[in-house]
């Protein structure tokens, strides 16, 4: 018995009935028009040749009881009025309304009554009046089995654009869908590896800790001790979260987080690195919290990579200050720098994986703490943003407000 399809399997699904659903509407479209053009062209047709027959017959008309195929005569004589045999007695009023109005100019019209549709031609020919009738009847049929094969063959171009769909959708999508379980595998296989090492980190650090405190340790030192264990804890949060993401089979769960608390916390760890390179970390708000629901790890990690962005490319004596407030029904996490600033040209690509702005002195830099940022606030519902700086730049992680939206679903 087969398993129910999972993950990435699902997507390539997914995807491949879209294509499919899309070349099939498209290809109906063409259809549709292209069969709305013929049944025009043609219907065009039929009336054109329908009224040069009429008019014909109308010119060479000698005698009622030898019209054309599919018409009859009517003409006048000393008698009255004289028809070709078969002519439907429904029409003999409305032809002799014709007939008292008939000029040397042919005149066309459409009657339809129980009995079916007629073309009729009113016109003079030797100075006396002469009428040509011809039934719709067999142009009707023709018409009825010109769109039931034009419908035939819609059918049979829809189901073979459908099952085109399948087939080049699949094909399509596979290497996106290989390509997307290769990294999903990576960031597994690699959080799975961290686990074990970063649990024995965790552990040594907090014998540590415990350590100094026995040893009578000054306050400066145990700060930095607690702050070892934090920091080994909250990688470890990263390692689980990344291993989270990777499970195709789970679905992200998110919880209010209050981005001023994220903004304190971030600005306690990453006050050593502001230190060694001489760059001046605060922090400040207006508001006591400003909740939005989403990630806890994933938001600090994108604050982190932020902050991280702005001291690296902050001058010693510099300065980079992170800002939280509420604007409508958004919440903003911003972060400014006393940097060179971004020109319109870098702005561009910024957000680009292993773009990293240029050479920096210090530690290597692949250019994917941007990058990172911008997916978590897009995941989230939200975006990053460069905003207008006069001095530096100003990145803004914009979120939706607690209670106001919720993240987008992917």
């Amino acid at each position: 018995m087969s398993g129910r399809p999972i993950g990435d399997e699902v997507l390539v699904r997914r995807a491949a009935r879209g294509v499919a659903v899309q070349a099939a509407a498209l290809v109906a479209m063409a259809m549709l028009l292209l069969i709305a053009l013929v049944t025009l062209v043609f219907v065009r047709g039929q009336t054109g040749a329908a009224d040069d027959l009429l008019r014909s017959a109308i010119a060479t008309a000698d005698d009622v009881g030898d019209p054309p195929a599919g018409t009859w005569l009517v003409m006048t004589n000393p008698s009255g009025a004289v028809a070709s045999p078969g002519l439907p007695d429904e029409l003999l009023p409305e032809l002799a309304s014709l007939r008292a109005h008939a000029t040397s100019q042919v005149q066309l019209i459409t009657v339809e009554n129980d009995e079916g549709e007629y073309r009729i031609a009113s016109g003079v020919t030797n100075g006396k009046p002469v009428q040509a009738v011809l039934n719709l009847a067999t142009a009707h049929k023709e018409r009825t089995r010109l769109l039931q094969a034009a419908g035939v063959a819609a059918l049979l171009g829809l189901l073979l654009a459908g099952l085109l769909g399948v087939l080049i959708g699949r094909r399509a999508v596979r290497p996106l869908a290989q390509a997307l379980t290769l990294q999903r595998a990576f960031v597994a296989d690699a959080g799975h590896e961290l686990r074990t090492p970063l649990t024995l980190l965790s552990t040594r650090a907090q014998v540590l800790e415990r350590a100094l405190r026995r040893g009578g340790a000054s306050a400066e030192v145990l700060d930095d001790a607690d702050g070892v264990v934090d920091d080994t804890r909250r990688l470890a949060e990263v390692v689980d979260d990344l291993l989270a993401a990777a499970d195709p089979r789970g679905t992200e769960e998110y919880e209010p987080v209050d981005l001023v608390s994220v903004a304190r916390d971030v600005a306690e760890t990453a006050g050593a690195h502001a230190e060694q390179a001489g760059v001046r970390l605060s922090w400040e708000t207006d508001r006591d919290s400003a909740p939005a629901l989403g990630s806890p790890s994933a938001i600090r990690r994108a604050t982190i990579a932020l902050v991280d962005n702005a001291i690296d490319h902050t001058p010693r004596d510099g300065a980079v200050r992170i800002t939280v407030r509420r604007q409508r029904g958004e919440v903003i996490l911003a972060v400014s720098d006393t940097g060179p600033g971004i020109g319109p040209e870098a702005a561009q690509r910024i957000l680009r994986r292993f773009d990293s702005g240029g050479h920096r002195a210090g530690r290597a830099h692949y250019g994917l703490g941007l990058a990172l940022a911008h997916d978590v606030a897009n995941r989230l519902g939200g975006q990053l943003r460069l905003a207008p700086s006069e001095v530096g730049a100003t990145f803004e992680l914009v979120l939706p407000a607690l209670g106001e939206a919720g993240p987008r679903k992917g």
